[in-house]
C-alpha cells in the first residue's frame, strides 16, 4: 500500500483558498477572589472598580477560590466564558477603609502618633496611603496544581506555566494587554461628554448589587477622564435608592414616589455609568439565534455567600436577565410581611416596611415583571450555591408571600433548579461595534498562508494609539476549527517566536494587537500581520497528548480506514453506505466463509476470500438496475474489482483473476502454468460470470470492525455545526509504563470540541473505561466528550455504572448508528 503521508504531502502542495473572518474584540478576564476571606465584598468592589476603567471591563468575571481548587460550577462557567487572561485580587490594608472604617481610622491614628513621636520628616498622609496600599492582609496564592488545571482546562494566555499574572489590588489595576478607557476616550467617534457616577448607598449589600451593574469609578480615574474632556457627574442623593437599584437591574418603569423632593432622571444614564463607558463602542452579541434567547428564563441567584454573589455576577455576564436576591433581605422582608398579614387578620394597624424591606419587595416584583410582559412564555429560575433544593423551595414560597401579585400565580411561574442543571448556554460575546465580520480569502500551500494576514483595526476611533490601545483579533477559518489546547495557538500564529501572544479560544484563533512592543511609527507600521499555519489533524492530536510524553501514529487499522475513506470519496460516503442496511449487507457477504447454494457467493480457500456475482449484489439491493449502477460506481471508485474465477487445468486450483491481468491466457497463481482460458476453466454457465472482489484495504477495514468507528465518526460529523476533523484508529505510544502501546478508536474535533472514544462489536466492558480514566489523570484535562460505541443493541448496567465517573461520557448502541435494528 502506498505511504499515506507521502500521498497527503503531495496533495498539500496544491494551493487552497480559505475564507477567514476576523473579529476585533477586547480581552476576556476572570478575576479570582479569596472565597475564605470575610472581606470578599471589598475584593469584589475593588475588582469592579478596576474593571470599570478598562475597555470591555464590564464583561469580566469574578470567580471565588481558596487558591487550591475551584468549584465545579465555576469551572463550567469558566469553560463557557473561556477567559483570555486570569488574575487575582489581593486585599491590602487600604481596602479596610471601606470594609471597616473604624478599624482603619484607629490603625491610622496609632501610626500617626508613632510618626509624630519619632519626629519623622515628610508627609505622613502620603507615606501612610502608599504603605496601606501595598500592605497585603489577604494575599491569594494560587497553587501549582490549580495553575496546571487553569492552563489545561481553559488554555488562556500563559507564560512559563503561569496563567495567573499581574495580580491587581486597590492600588494596582489592569495593565498590558488591557486598554485604559482614559487612553482612548478622546479619540472615540461620538466621544462621551460625561461619566455619571452611581449614587452613594449606605447599605453595603445594596451598594454591591447596584455597582455590579453600574461599575465604580475611582477619583484618580475621574481625574484622568477630566483631562480628556470628560466631565464627572454623580446621581444625586435624593434619587430614591429603591428606584435606582431596580432601574439598574432592568426595571422598565420607575417605582412611583410621592415625596416632593424626589428626583427622577430625565434620560437613560446607564450608558454613561463607569461600566457603560467601559463598553465604549462595544456591542454584546449572542452566539445563537434570537428565537432561542427569547425563551431563556430569568435567573435569580438566592443566597448571601461569596459563591452566590459570584455566580450571579458571572451568569449576568453570560446571559441577560440574571439577578441576585440576598437571603438576609428575603428573610427580613418575609418576617415583616407575615407580621403585617397577621395584624391585618387581627384588625390591627400594619407596620411600615423599612427601606431594605421595600427594596426587597420591589426586587421580587421585578423578577416577575421580567417574564410577565412580552410575547413569549418565560419563567423564573431560582438557583443557589449555598442552599439545598429543599431550602430553595421554601424560599420560593416566601418570595411569593412578599410579591405584589397573587401568591399562587407567582409561585407557579418560578422553578427551583439544582445548581448542576443550571445552564451556561446562550452565551453573550463582546466585539467592537460593526467590526466582527472582516472577511479575507487567503491562499495556503502545504497548510501555510502564502502572504501575511491583514489584521483589522478598531473602526470606531478617529485615531488609534500605537501604544496603549490594545485589542485582540479572533480568526475563524472556514472548515478549520482546532480545539483550545494550551500551546496550539503559537503553532498556528507565531508572533516573534513568542508562545504567549496567541491562543486558540472557543470563538476563534486569537492574537494580541497591535504588537508586543512599540518602537516608534504609526499604527500601520506597528500592527502585526502574521502568517498562519494550519496544523493537520495528526499534529492537533499530537499536541493534545504531548504534555504527558505520549506520541501517536496511525495503526494498521488506521491505514486501512484512511484508504477506505479515500476510495469511497469521504467519510460521508462510507458512513451512508454502511448505515444503510441494503448496502451494508453487500459488505457482509464479502465476509462469508462458504459458498452460497446458488453460486452467487463463492468462497475460495486458497486466499480465504469471498467473491460476489451481480446476483448476490442484486439480492441485497433489491433490483437489477440499482445493483448494476452500484457495481459501476464501486468499480469506478476502486472499491470493487471485476474478474473471473478460473480453475487451472494442471494443478486444479480455482482462483480469482483480475480483469486487468487477463488476455486470452491466464497464468495459474499456484503452479505458474500459462494456459488459454476456455469453457473448461469454469463450470457454469456457457459464458464466464463476473465475480467481484473487495479491495484488500476495504476488506481489512471491515473485517477488523472499523465500520463501527466509521459510523461513530459519521454520526459525530452529522452533529457538527461548522467544523469537523478526525484521525481514526491511532496508536498511543508511551501510554503505559511498560512501553506497551494502546489503541484509540475515536479522536476527533467537533466544532472545536475534542472528542475521544472506544468502538466495539463485542460487549463493552468496565475495563474499556480504564484507558480514558487514566488519560484524564495523565493529561490533567477532560476531553469535551467521551463516546463508547457498540454494534450491539445494549450495554450492561455494570458498564454504565463504571463510566458514570467519566464526565461527558455517553454510550451509542446499534440503533444509534445503523438504520435497521440488530
Amino acid at each position: 500500500m502506498p505511504d499515506r503521508r507521502q500521498e497527503m504531502s503531495q496533495v498539500q502542495q496544491v494551493p487552497s483558498y480559505k475564507n477567514i473572518t476576523a473579529t476585533v474584540r477586547t480581552p476576556r478576564c476572570a478575576v479570582l477572589i479569596n472565597e475564605a476571606s470575610s472581606l470578599w465584598p471589598t475584593a469584589a468592589k475593588g475588582a469592579i472598580q478596576h474593571a470599570s476603567a478598562v475597555w470591555g471591563g464590564r464583561y469580566f468575571l469574578l470567580v471565588p477560590t481558596d487558591g487550591r481548587r475551584i468549584k465545579e460550577k465555576f469551572w463550567e462557567v469558566l469553560e463557557a466564558y473561556n477567559p483570555d487572561n486570569i488574575t487575582t485580587y489581593n486585599i491590602s490594608f487600604s481596602d479596610m477603609q471601606e470594609a471597616d472604617p473604624e478599624a482603619f481610622t484607629r490603625t491610622k491614628q496609632k501610626y500617626k502618633e508613632g510618626w509624630d513621636k519619632e519626629g519623622f520628616a515628610g508627609d505622613f498622609e502620603e507615606w501612610f496611603t502608599d504603605n496601606a496600599a501595598t500592605s497585603r492582609i489577604d494575599k491569594l496564592v494560587i497553587s501549582e496544581e490549580l495553575e496546571r488545571q487553569l492552563i489545561n482546562r481553559l488554555s488562556p494566555f500563559h507564560f512559563h506555566g503561569k496563567s495567573v499574572r499581574h495580580p491587581i489590588s486597590r492600588k494596582s489595576g489592569f495593565g498590558y494587554p488591557f486598554t485604559k478607557i482614559a487612553d482612548i476616550v478622546s479619540h472615540a467617534n461620538n466621544k462621551p461628554a460625561e461619566i455619571i457616577l452611581p449614587k452613594s448607598i449606605d447599605d453595603p449589600t445594596a451598594a454591591l448589587l447596584a455597582y455590579s451593574q453600574t461599575g465604580i469609578a475611582s477619583s484618580a480615574y475621574c481625574e484622568e477622564l477630566e483631562k480628556q474632556g470628560v466631565a464627572t457627574n454623580q446621581l444625586p442623593d435624593n434619587y430614591d435608592t429603591k428606584e435606582f437599584v431596580c432601574h439598574v437591574l432592568g426595571s422598565q418603569s420607575p417605582v412611583w414616589q410621592t415625596e416632593a423632593d424626589h428626583w427622577r432622571p430625565s434620560d437613560e444614564y446607564m450608558p454613561r455609568t463607569p461600566f457603560g463607558l467601559s463598553m465604549l463602542h462595544l456591542g454584546q452579541y449572542y452566539q445563537i439565534d434570537h428565537h432561542h434567547t427569547e425563551k431563556e428564563p430569568t435567573v435569580v441567584v438566592v443566597g448571601d455567600a461569596v459563591d452566590d454573589f459570584c455566580l450571579y455576577y458571572c451568569l449576568s455576564r453570560l446571559h441577560e436577565r440574571v439577578l441576585w436576591l440576598p437571603l438576609d433581605w428575603l428573610r427580613d422582608c418575609y418576617r415583616a410581611v407575615a407580621e403585617n398579614r397577621r395584624r391585618y387578620q387581627r384588625g390591627e394597624e400594619q407596620q411600615t416596611l423599612g427601606a431594605s424591606q421595600e427594596l426587597t419587595r420591589a426586587l421580587i416584583n421585578l423578577y416577575f415583571e421580567t417574564i410577565d410582559y412580552g410575547h413569549h412564555e418565560n419563567r423564573v429560575q431560582l438557583l443557589s450555591m449555598s442552599l439545598s433544593q429543599r431550602q430553595l423551595i421554601a424560599y420560593r414560597r416566601q418570595m411569593a408571600e412578599c410579591s405584589y401579585v397573587d401568591r399562587d400565580r407567582y409561585a407557579s411561574k418560578v422553578d427551583c433548579v439544582p445548581i448542576e442543571r443550571s445552564s451556561t448556554d446562550c452565551l453573550l460575546r463582546v466585539f467592537e461595534e460593526n467590526n466582527y465580520t472582516n472577511s479575507e480569502t487567503i491562499v495556503f500551500i502545504d497548510n501555510q498562508s502564502v502572504s501575511p494576514f491583514p489584521t483589522p483595526k478598531p473602526k470606531n476611533f478617529g485615531f488609534i494609539k500605537p501604544s496603549g490601545h490594545n485589542w485582540l483579533t479572533s480568526l475563524q477559518i472556514d472548515g478549520y476549527g482546532p480545539p483550545a489546547l494550551p500551546d496550539l495557538g503559537s503553532a498556528i500564529i507565531n508572533i516573534h517566536g513568542l508562545s504567549n501572544e496567541s491562543r486558540v479560544a472557543s470563538d476563534g484563533i486569537t492574537y494580541h494587537c497591535p504588537n508586543v512592543g512599540y518602537f516608534g511609527g504609526d499604527i500601520d507600521v506597528v500592527l502585526v500581520k502574521p502568517k498562519i499555519t494550519l496544523p493537520d489533524e495528526m499534529a492537533v492530536m499530537a499536541a493534545y497528548f504531548s504534555d504527558c510524553g505520549v506520541t501517536i501514529g496511525y495503526s494498521d487499522k488506521g491505514n486501512y480506514f484512511l484508504d477506505t475513506i479515500d476510495r469511497f470519496g469521504g467519510l460521508d460516503e462510507v458512513g451512508a453506505f454502511i448505515k444503510d442496511a441494503a448496502t451494508r449487507s453487500v459488505l457482509d457477504k464479502f465476509m462469508e466463509t462458504r459458498n452460497s447454494q446458488d453460486g452467487s457467493v463463492i468462497y475460495l480457500t486458497n486466499d480465504q476470500r469471498a467473491y460476489l456475482s451481480l446476483a448476490a449484489i442484486m439480492d441485497s439491493i433489491g433490483n437489477e438496475d440499482s445493483a448494476g449502477t452500484l457495481v459501476d460506481e464501486l468499480v469506478g471508485k476502486r472499491v470493487l474489482r471485476r474478474g473471473y474465477i478460473l480453475q487451472c487445468e494442471r494443478c486444479r486450483l480455482a482462483s480469482w483473476y483480475d480483469l486487468e491481468v487477463l488476455t486470452t491466457d491466464f497464468t495459474c497463481s499456484r503452479c505458474s502454468f500459462r494456459q488459454q482460458f476456455k469453457q473448461a476453466h469454469w463450470k457454469e454457465p456457457i459464458e464466464p460470470k463476473w465475480y467481484y472482489r473487495l479491495a484488500e484495504t476495504v476488506y481489512q477495514f471491515y473485517v477488523h470492525n472499523s465500520h463501527v468507528t466509521a459510523q461513530a465518526l459519521y454520526k459525530l460529523k452529522m452533529q457538527s455545526q461548522s467544523t469537523f476533523h478526525y484521525v481514526p484508529e491511532i496508536d498511543l505510544y508511551n501510554f503505559e509504563p511498560s512501553g506497551k502501546k494502546r489503541e484509540l478508536d475515536i479522536a476527533c474535533v467537533v466544532d472545536g470540541k475534542l472528542v475521544v472514544g472506544e468502538c466495539k462489536t463485542e460487549p463493552l466492558q468496565p475495563k474499556d473505561a480504564e484507558k480514558f480514566e487514566k488519560m484524564t489523570r495523565m493529561l490533567g484535562r477532560q476531553p469535551d466528550r467521551i463516546v463508547f460505541a457498540t454494534a450491539l443493541s445494549s450495554v450492561t448496567d455494570t458498564f454504565k455504572s463504571r463510566i458514570a465517573g467519566l464526565p461527558q461520557s455517553e454510550v451509542w448502541t446499534y440503533g444509534d448508528m445503523y438504520d435497521s435494528p440488530a
